[in-house]
Order: C-alpha cells, then sequence, then structure tokens
C-alpha cells in the first residue's frame, strides 16, 4: 500500500476534531442573514447616483453585504501593511 494512501485514511492529530466556535457563528450568521435575504422580496425605491427605481428588497440588502465585505478586507489589508511599514521602520 502507498505511503500516501495510508496518510488520508489516518485522521489528523492536531485540532479536536470539532468545529471551531468561529466556524460555527459564520454558519450561525450566514443562516440567519439568508432567511433574512429570501424573506424581504418586497420592492423599494432606491436612488444611488444616477441609479433610480424599484428595486427587490433582498438585491439592496445583497449588495450592501458585498459592499459591507469589500470594505472589511480593504481596511484590514491597509492597517496590516500599515502595521508592517512601522515594524520594519523600528
Amino acid at each position: 500500500m502507498n505511503r500516501d494512501a495510508l496518510d488520508l485514511e489516518q485522521p489528523a492529530e492536531s485540532g479536536g476534531g470539532a468545529p471551531s466556535l468561529k466556524l460555527i457563528a459564520l454558519l450561525l450568521v450566514t443562516i440567519a442573514l439568508a432567511v433574512f435575504f429570501f424573506q424581504n422580496g418586497d420592492r423599494a425605491p432606491v436612488e444611488f447616483l444616477w441609479m433610480d427605481g424599484d428595486w427587490p428588497v433582498w438585491t439592496v440588502i445583497g449588495i450592501s453585504v458585498l459592499a459591507g465585505v469589500v470594505l472589511d478586507r480593504l481596511f484590514t489589508w491597509q492597517w496590516r501593511r500599515a502595521r508592517r511599514r512601522k515594524q520594519t521602520a523600528a
């Protein structure tokens, strides 16, 4: 039998085998967001820059969530970059 095949059959020794608290929280937030997302199917007037119209609320929620994720990633990236520069300068 191949050594690689033996490695795949044995469970990993690190970690407890139980899902982490962060993973559980992520799943709960994702489920809650999905329920909220699909329960809001009504249309709402939206005015943003040159875009006017009646959009489904779930679309507005989805765009808002995506914008929040992108902003979070950008701010985190910038913060880490500034911290790295400060450490190399010291």
